[in-house]
C-alpha cells in the first residue's frame, strides 16, 4: 500500500527551486522583449548626443554594458531552452501515421484510385518528390506509410537569429570596452598620437581635382604609422580607401585649407607668420583685437547680394574671408586674398595682414573596434536567420492507402505558412486525379 504524506495531496506538484525560478525569468521572452526596446530608446537618444559624449556617457557606461549583458543573457538561456525541442522536431518527425491520424488533419484529402497496382504508394511518392519534398516508406502492421518534408531546417531560423542577436551584442560590448574613436589631421609634416602609443605621421596630402572642377576634388595621404620607433604600416588614405592596422581604421573624414598669413607691424617692421585653418582667431594687437577667420575660397568672387561664394574648387583666387573684432565688437569683415596686403589701423598702430599662401590638410576619423568581426558575423547569421524564418517554411505530408475503399489519404502540416501547404496539397491531388484519368 502507498505511503501518503499528511496533508499534502497525493499529485500535488513539486515547486521549482529558486535558481530554476530566477533562470526561467531571465530567460523569458517578456524580459527580452522588454530589454530589446530599453536598448532601441537609448540607442535612439545617444544618437541625438555628440558623438564622444554618447560614447563616453552611453555606450561605455557601466549601466548600459549592464543592459547589453542581461540582454545577452536572455538570449542565451532563450537559445538553450528552445533548442532542444526545436531539434527533435526538425530532425526526428514521427514518419508514421495512421490512417484516422491523416483524415483528423486540418489539411486532408481522400482521393478514389481506379487503377492502384501492386504498389499504390509509387505514384504518390513520384508526386510527393516533383514537389520537393523528401520521401521515406514505412512498412507497418496496416501497411505502408508514405512521409514527405522539404524546408525542415526553417525550424532553426528562431535560433539562428537569437544566436545572431547574441553574437552582435557581445561584439558590441566587446568594441565598446575595448575600442575608442577619434578625430585628428593635421598638413604634409604634422603628427599625432592615438591611443595604443601609435603615432600617425603625414608624410603628403595631395588634391586631384576633377574634370569638373565645381565637384568636390578627391584628397590623398600619405601616412606612416610607428609604435615605439618601429614602423608599424604605410600607405595613402583616401575617401573609401581606409587604412587599418592592429584592429585601428583610418578614415578620410574630410579636408581643409590651412592659411599661411603674415603680419606687419608697419612702424617697426616686426613680422609674425603662422598657419591658420577655419574658425581660428588671428589676434592683430595686444589689446584683444582679432580676425575671426570664417571661410576659405579657393576661387573667390561675390554675389549681386554682396555675399561671398567660390565658383570651383580650382585655387585661381583663394582668399580667407573673417570678420575683424575690435574691443569684442564686430568692426568690419576682412577677404585676405593671396599675395595681396590689408591694412588694419589697431590700437597698436597700423597692421599689414597678408595670406602668403596656403596648404592641404585632411581631416581622420580614427577608431577601434575588435568587436567589429563579430558585428560581421552576427549581421550575416541574422540575414540567414530572418531568411530562414520567413523563407524556409516547413512543411510535411503523410500519405496511406485504404484497399478496402481504394481511397489514397492525404494529410499534411505547415510550420507558419498553412496557406502553402493548401496550395502543395491541391497540386498534388491535382496531378493524382490527371494521372487517373491518362
Amino acid at each position: 500500500m502507498a505511503k501518503e504524506t499528511p496533508g499534502i495531496p497525493e499529485h500535488q506538484a513539486t515547486p521549482e527551486s529558486p535558481i530554476k525560478q530566477i533562470l526561467t525569468f531571465l530567460g523569458s521572452m517578456q524580459l527580452g522583449i522588454i530589454l530589446l526596446l530599453l536598448l532601441a530608446v537609448i540607442s535612439v537618444f545617444a544618437t541625438t548626443q555628440e558623438m564622444n559624449l554618447a560614447i563616453e556617457n552611453v555606450y561605455r557606461s557601466w549601466w548600459f554594458v549592464g543592459i547589453m549583458a542581461f540582454t545577452a543573457l536572455n538570449l542565451l538561456l532563450c537559445t538553450v531552452d528552445r533548442i532542444g525541442p526545436l531539434t527533435r522536431q526538425a530532425l526526428h518527425p514521427s514518419r508514421v501515421k495512421s490512417a484516422d491520424a491523416i483524415k483528423k488533419m486540418q489539411i486532408t484529402s481522400s482521393v478514389k484510385l481506379k487503377n492502384a497496382g501492386e504498389e499504390p504508394l509509387a505514384d504518390a511518392e513520384k508526386i510527393f518528390r516533383s514537389n520537393g519534398l523528401q520521401t521515406t516508406v514505412s512498412e507497418t502492421p496496416e501497411g505502408p506509410v508514405l512521409f514527405g518534408e522539404k524546408g525542415k531546417f526553417g525550424y532553426f531560423g528562431s535560433i539562428v537569429t537569437h544566436l545572431s542577436l547574441l553574437l552582435i551584442l557581445l561584439g558590441a560590448m566587446y568594441g565598446g570596452l575595448t575600442g575608442f574613436e577619434d578625430r585628428n589631421g593635421g598638413i604634409a609634416g604634422d603628427s599625432f598620437i592615438i591611443p595604443g602609443s601609435y603615432r600617425v605621421e603625414i608624410t603628403d596630402v595631395e588634391m586631384e581635382l576633377l574634370d569638373d572642377p565645381t565637384v568636390r576634388p578627391r584628397v590623398y595621404s600619405d601616412v606612416v604609422v610607428t609604435k615605439n620607433g618601429e614602423e608599424v604600416t604605410t600607405g595613402k588614405v583616401a575617401i573609401n580607401e581606409p587604412m587599418r592596422f592592429d584592429g585601428v581604421s583610418i578614415y578620410h573624414s574630410t579636408f581643409l585649407y590651412i592659411s599661411e598669413i603674415q603680419l606687419t607691424d608697419v612702424e617697426t617692421g616686426e613680422q609674425e607668420t603662422g598657419k591658420f585653418f577655419e574658425g581660428q582667431e588671428l589676434y592683430v594687437d595686444n589689446q584683444g583685437s582679432y580676425i575671426q577667420l570664417m571661410q576659405f575660397f579657393p576661387n573667390f568672387s561675390m554675389r549681386p547680394d554682396g555675399s561671398p561664394y567660390s565658383k570651383n574648387y580650382n585655387p585661381e583666387n583663394p582668399v580667407m574671408a573673417g570678420i575683424l573684432v575690435v574691443g569684442g565688437q564686430r568692426a568690419g569683415t576682412v577677404f585676405l586674398t593671396e599675395g595681396k596686403p590689408e591694412l588694419i589701423e589697431t590700437a597698436d598702430g597700423p597692421v599689414e595682414v597678408v595670406m602668403t599662401g596656403f596648404e592641404n590638410a585632411a581631416v581622420y576619423s580614427i577608431a577601434k573596434n575588435l568587436g567589429r568581426p563579430y558585428l560581421f558575423i552576427g549581421s550575416i547569421l541574422m540575414v540567414l536567420g530572418l531568411y530562414m524564418s520567413f523563407f524556409l517554411f516547413p512543411r510535411r505530408f503523410w500519405a496511406v492507402y485504404d484497399e478496402k475503399k481504394s481511397m489514397l489519404h492525404i494529410g499534411g502540416r505547415g510550420y507558419r505558412n498553412r496557406l502553402g501547404v493548401e496550395q502543395i496539397m491541391e497540386k498534388m491531388e491535382s496531378e493524382i486525379l490527371s494521372r487517373e484519368e491518362e
